[in-house]
């Protein structure tokens, strides 16, 4: 079963338990079972659309020109507390849906008569659920009410924002160990396994030894003894658990998915690699609008030239860039996530991840082609793009993934080589194995503790790019301001490119400072006001 669900309305028979009384919902084993759905599902609402905006503007992500008033202002860094994304389309609010649902879950379920082993596989399913939404929150905004209850009262959510340090502490950190305990072994499946906390978990102490600013504005560094733990945990999945790299290309036709690029075939969802991956479903209002998100153009002008070139013509196509070899889906260019050049420059020749993950071309199974501008090919529904009966923008249900088992491979290997002053084998074999599989040869033998934390930062960069982990990978390290100082934004044939050109949103051509601010979200300016009373101050700088 898949984390693949309909709208509130339409994907339970009786509301999500968010929304009536928990005592009079959950009675039964599939009334627990259902309840942790519930929590899932929250997993689609923040993921289907908005979240990758976490990214833009870093090196890898820009907007289209003239895009989205509400994303423009991540482009000139004016980001304000009254955004429609964190007050119209839910960027906060629907975490704490998730949060309540799986509190409601851990409130309730305890009390039903049904099989132990189970009961505690669910507890811990909500408990690691609740558990990443409070991590992605704390990272995004800092400071956070600490809410472990079911909500039956107003005082049971009118509450103070505490600490970071005490949300690690008192919720991500025991729930996580505990669904690490408790959930179930094997492959995920859509469900969160042990394997999928375990992993989690190593990222979370990844981050707690890394930099971060906090809601008062201070730049602190976190407890290094973090390292080993990241090491530890990340070590654990790569040693027991049953995932591993897919390693064998797909063929189809005159198609070709390199290794890498496997687990986001529609043929293959929930592979070996997966460890964290949302499935979707075509029903309208319920699927990903990635691919409409992520489309920078309705064709493939100005990157492969003018609309009426022909840039394949030497392979016998004559068509031209904006009939012939347009996609016929006919995506509608709202360009909300557009790779960079600089991404594109940080591959080293012969990578197979590049030309993969940013789709200047596709080639279906028939032997037709299709030219578009660059596009993030993570975020993309193919049959969406290639117009097949059944598909919208609205429900196209190409799979989002989360984690995998490239995570636990260079989370051990930067944690190792951090915890121990310097790589040691295991370490290079973690990181050769990403690198092998891209087509690449071995590290280098013999570097230095800062060379191979440089190299395992670029193996990231360049392994995970699209998913929405790139700004906390340059805060943790402490280089958000440098890495994002200047970005290239100009394709030119270096890129491949067929044509000068730029197609982001920034009034200074991509070199505007990112402000410390910055580092955090604001929290919605709606809610300050609704809890000014609990003493609620807004995010210094905003």
């Amino acid at each position: 079963m898949g984390i693949s669900f309909s709208s509130c309305g339409d994907f339970l028979d009786e509301e999500p338990p968010t929304f009536i009384s928990g005592e009079n919902y959950y009675k039964t084993a599939g009334d627990a079972r259902t309840g942790v759905d519930g929590a899932y599902e929250s997993l689609n609402n923040i993921y289907s659309r908005w979240w990758p905006i976490i990214d833009v503007y870093t090196d890898d992500l820009v907007t289209r020109t003239q895009g989205n008033s509400a994303t423009n202002d991540f482009g000139t860094h004016t980001v304000t507390a009254s955004n429609s994304l964190f007050e119209g389309y839910g960027m906060y609010t629907i975490y704490w849906t998730g949060i309540a649902r799986a509190n409601n879950v851990l409130a309730y379920v305890p009390d039903i008569e049904m099989d132990e082993t189970e009961k505690n596989i669910i507890l811990g399913e909500a408990r690691a659920l609740r558990a990443f939404f409070y991590y992605n929150l704390a990272r995004a905004y800092g400071d956070l009410p600490l809410i472990v209850n079911a909500v039956t009262t107003e005082s049971d959510f009118m509450k103070p924002r505490s600490s970071v340090d005490d949300i690690y502490n008192q919720i991500i950190i025991p729930d996580l160990k505990f669904a690490e305990n408790n959930c179930r072994d094997g492959l995920h499946d859509g469900h969160i396994s042990k394997w999928t906390a375990k992993l989690i978990l190593s990222e979370v102490y990844l981050t707690r030894a890394g930099w971060r600013r906090t809601s008062q504005g201070t730049f602190v560094q976190g407890d290094q003894s973090n390292w080993a733990l990241a090491r530890d945990k990340a070590k654990e999945v790569i040693d027991n658990s049953p995932h591993g790299l897919n390693k064998d290309e797909v063929i189809n036709g005159a198609n070709v998915t390199p290794a890498y690029g496997v687990a986001w075939d529609k043929n293959n969802v929930f592979s070996k690699e997966s460890m964290l991956e949302i499935a979707y479903v075509g029903v309208a209002g319920s699927g990903s609008w990635l691919s409409r998100e992520c489309s920078p153009s309705s064709n493939g002008a100005s990157y492969w030239g003018a609309g009426g070139n022909q840039p394949l013509l030497g392979e016998g196509n004559t068509g031209t860039v904006s009939v012939g070899l347009r996609f016929p889906g006919r995506p509608p260019g709202v360009g909300t996530y557009i790779p960079t050049p600089d991404l594109y420059d940080a591959f080293e020749s012969g990578d197979e991840r590049r030309d993969w993950s940013i789709m200047t071309r596709y080639d279906t199974s028939d032997g037709a082609s299709y030219v578009c501008q660059p596009t993030m090919r993570k975020f993309v529904d193919i049959d969406y793009f290639l117009g097949l009966d059944g598909t919208s923008f609205q429900y196209t249900n190409a799979n989002t993934i989360l984690y995998r088992y490239a995570d636990a491979l260079l989370i051990y290997a930067e944690a190792q080589n951090e915890a121990d002053n310097g790589p040691n084998v295991d370490a290079y074999n973690a990181v050769n194995e990403i690198r092998n599989r891209a087509g690449l040869g071995d590290l280098t033998a013999g570097l230095s503790q800062v060379d191979f934390r440089e190299a395992v930062w670029k193996e990231r960069r360049c392994e995970f790019n699209g998913e929405s982990k790139r700004k906390f990978d340059l805060i943790r390290t402490n280089r958000l301001a440098t890495e994002t100082a200047t970005i290239n934004i100009l394709w030119t044939s270096a890129q491949g490119s067929l044509a000068v050109y730029r197609n982001c949103y920034s009034a200074v051509n991509g070199s505007i400072p990112w402000p410390d601010n910055e580092w955090l979200w604001p929290i919605p300016q709606s809610e300050i006001e609704l809890n000014a009373k609990n003493g609620w101050v807004q995010n210094k700088g905003y």
